[in-house]
């Protein structure tokens, strides 16, 4: 696809301002207001000192989207950060509608045999919508978040640009963010590494938080195995017992319950042979599948409630896609074949292994992130 940018004129540029040795030249015509998400981690940190740095008005918001002690000590830091840089903070308790939103989603998933992504469906239906409500219904112009990725104004659309960090590129749990988001919003650390981004805090005395090591993984487990966390919060009830079937049809064991398993998952099956593992997940006769790992590999991909705008229906050329797969995560060249329903077809140069139904597939025309969709099934032509 031939995508132009547009943005050389335009009166202002999301990303101009946050180069790290480069002061933007354009002037600001009127002191911006901005709502930051805040988390207490150096990245929403130094969005903070990037944005203070170019004059901005800003106030911070955090979320508490769950309950927990460790909100309590949190609450202590990201309150220092903000005395620190004489930045007002707002905390709003919104773990009701978290809860209430991403918990069952999380869980239904995993009931019909797909594989969930709670940060692409927390950041459409409950952070970023938010954030944006917020803003809007208390003045603010512009919202910002921590996130690595870039965002310009390219042939009429705000698009997703990925981060110039290939390592912290966040552009795959944003593909379904709607225009009204992105026209608000600033992204201050999408043209920095995260080394920068460590150099940066540690000048402004953040030296501590420079040095903490990174909260990986999904946000509300805080660490606890996902199963566990299904049953004990009641999303779940434990598994109900089912069958484990080989690929000629023979019962070969039995399994605790669909949702804790994967496509492409070895542990905690008993006595599997080594070059085997999950190859489908049959909700409704409530079975595992197992069958050769090589099996895995396809190269055509249905995918379902797509968002591409601005793209039309029809054949796109020369278009990448990213897949989440078991442990992987490649970016794959494809022809995409985009219907008029909310539907798509991705046919692969290359087979993909063990893509999961239920994650996204997010398309790429270069750097520009065009949208994407959940993956509903996978075959070879």
């Amino acid at each position: 696809m031939d995508i132009k940018d547009t943005n050389e004129n335009a009166e202002f540029d999301h990303n101009t301002y946050f180069y790290l040795h480069k002061p933007s030249s354009l002037a600001l015509k009127k002191q911006r207001k901005v709502l930051l998400a805040i988390s207490g981690g150096v990245d929403s940190t130094t969005a903070a000192i990037l944005l203070k740095q170019q004059g901005f008005d800003i106030t911070a918001i955090h979320f508490e989207f769950y309950k927990s002690n460790v909100h309590e000590e949190s609450m202590i830091g990201i309150s220092t950060i903000c005395e620190q840089l004489n930045i007002p903070l707002v905390q709003l308790d919104i773990s009701k509608e978290f809860e209430a939103t991403v918990f069952p989603y999380y869980g239904s998933e995993y009931l019909t045999g797909r594989t969930p992504c709670p940060c692409s469906y927390c950041n459409l239906n409950v952070k970023w919508r938010y954030l944006y409500q917020y803003a809007s219904d208390n003045g603010f112009d512009q919202i910002a978040t921590g996130h690595y990725i870039r965002i310009s104004a390219i042939d009429g659309f705000f698009r997703i640009l990925r981060g110039i960090d290939p390592a912290k590129d966040q552009s795959y749990f944003l593909w379904n963010l709607p225009q009204e988001y992105l026209a608000k919003s600033i992204m201050p650390l999408g043209n920095l590494t995260k080394s920068e981004v460590k150099t940066i805090a540690a000048q402004w005395g953040f030296e501590q938080l420079a040095r903490k090591p990174e909260s990986m993984g999904v946000c509300f487990l805080r660490g606890k195995d996902y199963r566990i966390f299904l049953e004990e919060q009641s999303i779940l009830n434990k598994g109900i017992a089912g069958d484990i079937v080989d690929e000629n049809g023979v019962t070969i064991g039995t399994h605790d319950g669909i949702h804790r398993y994967t496509i492409g998952q070895k542990r905690g099956i008993a006595n599997i042979p080594k070059n085997k593992c999950v190859v489908r997940i049959d909700a409704e006769k409530n079975q595992l599948h197992i069958g050769p790992w090589d099996s895995l590999f396809f190269d055509t991909l249905k995918l379902t409630n797509c968002i591409l705008t601005g793209v039309e229906a029809g054949v796109h050329n020369n278009v990448k896609v990213m897949i989440r797969g078991f442990g992987q995560n490649p970016q794959l060249e494809c022809t995409l074949k985009l219907g008029g329903n909310g539907q798509a077809i991705v046919e692969l140069n290359d087979p993909a292994w063990a893509p999961m139904q239920g994650q996204p597939t997010v398309v790429y025309s270069d750097e520009i992130l065009l949208g994407g969709g959940y993956l509903h099934s996978a075959w070879n032509r």
